[in-house]
């Protein structure tokens, strides 16, 4: 014993033997956090936590953790003399103990049982190692109910295994453990192991699977003299100790399947909680792992977490701030706990400041982070990285540039110039690892905070030339696929000429016109985005090519709102770039939108301008249409005199131009104008010439139109099975082509003949099938007239 430091020999109790801990501490001058670290070099385990604790309550520490506190802390101490004394002390004599990094393994099939009493070792020791229930939790009672789930259904014979795994760093995958253990604390009455496995973290290298086995087994009592040294044999002997007993092993943070299989027990009486950033797919395939996936938590919980620790005094009058609080932090529970520490730390502060600061979405990660690695949002990030190829870190990378960020395997393919099964490959390793998920079959979504994180690491890494080629890329595939899409459409509308695609991008096939419906309804909010971004970038083609493209689909689902909002910016980008031809056809569309939404002075606004545009490009065939435009557009103003010329000059121009569908278009549009001056014989030639067109050129939604138009000459001619005959055959041919616009508008009428005939049961159905398209497409004033039909029907 030297003489710096303190004889154990002199302690007369605890407080004497905790006392001279204390003094070695203050003398080796390193923090718990170093002490823990210079353990887990020697590969020992010391929680820093179970240092504090011993030395703060003057408890004698294990065996176990006294040397590796010993070790850590002054390696120039006859650990054995500390032993000895700890022993004395704890009112027992124990046998010689040697170090532990010399311990002897019992001989092959050899049993030993020093251990407490005549008892084989473990048997007596009831360990209670679960750390604290988490202090702030909220929510999740789902996922709390699915733990429940698989612990009772589990089949007798098998180990019950579950891993939360399925969120990003800071999601709460820990919480939800230790919320659920304490919950269910009796269903382990004979104990309850926990290791921090250190899978993702600051140290460099998850923990080797035998230190967290050696801590097990010396917790259930297993002497270090007869621990064996090779890893199978201490994973066979730790099975063997706690067969048949009731307890649940917390394995939390796991890198792989590789740190847990050592660890998992062979009974079918205990219990497994794994939480990783990694699926462990291979784990519920070898041991029937039950997979739960966490999602960021909802609004409602959100708001319960903060409100918890704020107290309900201090957010009852802020809760604009505490929405913005909530949408900035998306949910992810660590960054709320860590707005909530910032908040407490300023009880006097209004949170409309912090607010403020998460707004700044540059500034937003710095603000979220309290002080340390653990609760520094890009620390926590960055964790999850270090399993990653160089590839998939490059896929990260341009994920984060993107704008967008739902992504089809598609897209990503050609933002990242990959073969798709390439790319799918390593998509599979940024899910694996959390960093993406995969909410359906073939599309790829990060969380805000890592959007926003691999944003900013990929500014810090890459070349801008590389970056702009793959969002080139990414733009083309959105572009040329959408186009593609428009055309099986309405193949019959004036092609555009596009730019040949970024080399490295791949547009989508589509099939036919269902795929490409389908594919509109899937995308469209993304290609809303990539002509927003296109238009920061001064693409400016591209801005109305973007708008160009969405018009069939606008028209079909009745989005006039988005319809709106791609023109603005498509005029936008026509002006800035001085393209008259692009302008006329921005004012015409914005022209007819307006109109639909009826706003009226808006809608001639634009059409006049349209046609001025098209006078002075020479467009002939874009001044027709914008006739057309006007034609439709009085007509919702309700001036048929003053739409019926606009729509004959429609005509004549589109005759000139030997454009057999537009002029079908305007054949049909002068007869549904005549029917409403109750001119029915001319309309019905019109719209018959119309439909013949129609039909000889393949044009489905043309050929709805007109046969909704010989229906209501047909109802206002007194001719009702005539009338419902068309009514019914342009509906079948709206839903066919997916034309919800004009499908809501034929059940509206097909309602109205039933009425006029006294079917009213099937005037009511019709209607409501009706209303509920108009409501789902915003159509308010509509809704209401046909909500009126429907009220004032004779009661049965």
């Amino acid at each position: 014993m030297t003489a710096a430091t303190g004889d154990p020999r002199r302690a007369h109790d605890v407080a004497d033997f905790v006392a001279l801990l204390r003094q070695l501490k203050e003398r080796s001058g390193y923090t718990y956090r170093q002490l823990e670290e210079r353990a887990t070099r020697r590969g020992e385990v010391l929680a820093r936590s179970t240092i504090a604790d011993t030395l703060r309550r003057q408890a004698l520490p294990r065996p176990e953790t006294l040397v590796a506190f010993l070790h850590a802390c002054a390696p120039e101490e006859e650990v054995q003399a500390w032993l000895q004394v700890r022993d004395r002390l704890a009112g027992r004599a124990a046998p010689t103990r040697p170090r532990a990094t010399t311990a002897t393994s019992p001989a092959p099939g050899e049993v030993s049982h020093t251990g407490t009493g005549d008892a084989p070792f473990g048997q007596a020791i009831v360990p209670r190692q679960l750390p604290a229930r988490p202090a702030i939790f909220a929510g999740r009672a789902d996922e709390l109910a699915h733990l429940d789930a698989a612990a009772e259904r589990d089949a007798p014979g098998q180990t019950v295994v579950i891993s939360a795994i399925g969120g990003i760093g800071g999601i709460g995958k820990t919480s939800l453990a230790l919320r659920w253990a304490h919950m269910r604390l009796d269903r382990f009455p004979d104990g309850q192991l926990y290791a921090d496995l250190r899978g993702f973290g600051p140290d460099p290298a998850p923990l080797p699977p035998d230190v967290p086995l050696r801590n097990f087994l010396e917790a259930l009592g297993v002497p270090p003299a007869s621990m064996p040294r090779d890893l199978d044999a201490q994973a066979a002997l730790f099975r063997s100790v706690i067969a048949g007993r009731r307890m649940l092993i917390m394995l939390d943070n796991a890198r792989d399947a590789s740190q847990v299989v050592p660890l998992l027990p062979g009974s079918p009486t205990c219990t497994v909680l794994v939480t990783s950033r990694h699926r462990l797919r291979g784990l519920a395939v070898t041991h029937g792992a039950r997979l739960l996936a966490l999602d960021r938590l909802s609004a409602a919980e959100a708001l319960e977490l903060l409100a918890g620790r704020l107290g309900r005094h201090r957010v009852a009058d802020q809760q604009r701030a505490l929405d913005a609080l909530i949408e900035d932090c998306g949910g992810l529970p660590l960054a709320l706990a860590i707005v909530a520490a910032r908040a407490v730390a300023h009880p006097d502060h209004r949170l409309d400041a912090l607010a403020a600061e998460l707004r700044d979405a540059t500034a937003r990660l710095d603000a979220l982070s309290a002080g340390d690695a653990t609760t520094d949002l890009r620390a926590v990030f960055s964790w999850s990285l270090r399993a990653l190829q160089s590839s998939a870190k490059m896929v990260f990378d341009l994920l984060g540039m993107a704008p967008c960020v739902d992504l089809g395997l598609a897209a990503v393919a050609s933002l990242t110039a990959t073969p798709v099964g390439r790319c799918r490959e390593l998509l599979r390793q940024l899910e694996d690892t959390s960093l993406v998920r995969q909410p359906v079959p073939g599309r790829y979504r990060m969380h805000d905070l890592v959007h926003l994180y691999s944003a900013q690491q990929a500014h810090s890494r890459s070349r801008r030339k590389s970056m702009d080629a793959a969002l080139r890329r990414l733009a083309d595939f959105y572009l040329h696929t959408a186009y593609a899409a428009d055309r099986l459409l309405d193949p019959r509308r004036p092609p555009v000429a596009l730019e040949a695609p970024e080399a490295g991008c791949a547009a989508y096939p589509l099939g036919d016109a269902a795929q490409a419906m389908v594919w509109f309804d899937l995308e469209h909010a993304q290609l809303i985005e990539m002509q927003q971004f296109a238009m920061r970038q001064r693409w400016y083609p591209k801005v109305w090519q973007f708008a160009r493209t969405l018009v069939t689909f606008h028209a079909r689902r009745r989005r006039s709102r988005d319809q709106l909002t791609v023109w603005h910016a498509g005029l936008a980008a026509a002006l800035d770039s001085k393209d008259v031809a692009a302008q006329a056809l921005a004012h015409r569309y914005l022209g007819q939108a307006y109109t639909a939404e009826g706003h009226d002075d808006d809608a001639f606004d634009h059409l006049r301008q349209a046609l001025r545009c098209a006078r002075q490009g020479g467009d002939t065939g874009e001044e027709a249409r914008t006739h057309y435009a006007l034609a439709v557009g009085w007509e919702r103003h309700g001036d048929l005199h003053q739409a019926l010329p606009h729509a004959r000059q429609a005509l004549t121009l589109f005759q000139s131009l030997a454009n057999p569908v537009e002029e079908a278009r305007a054949l049909n549009a002068i007869g549904w104008l005549e029917a409403k001056l109750h001119r029915y014989d001319e309309a019905e030639t019109n719209c018959q010439n119309a439909l013949g067109l129609f039909r000889r050129h393949g044009h489905p939604d043309g050929e709805a139109d007109t046969l909704h138009s010989l229906g209501l000459i047909a109802h206002q001619n007194g001719k009702h099975a005539q009338a419902m005959t068309y009514y019914q055959q342009a509906l079948g041919m709206y839903r066919e082509v997916g034309n919800t616009r004009g499908e809501a508008e034929s059940l509206d009428s097909l309602g109205q003949v039933y009425a006029a005939l006294g079917h009213y049961a099937d005037a009511c159905h019709a209607w409501q099938q009706s209303l509920d398209l108009l409501r789902a497409q915003r159509r308010v004033k509509e809704a209401l007239f046909v909500q009126e039909r429907m009220t004032a029907l004779p009661q049965s």
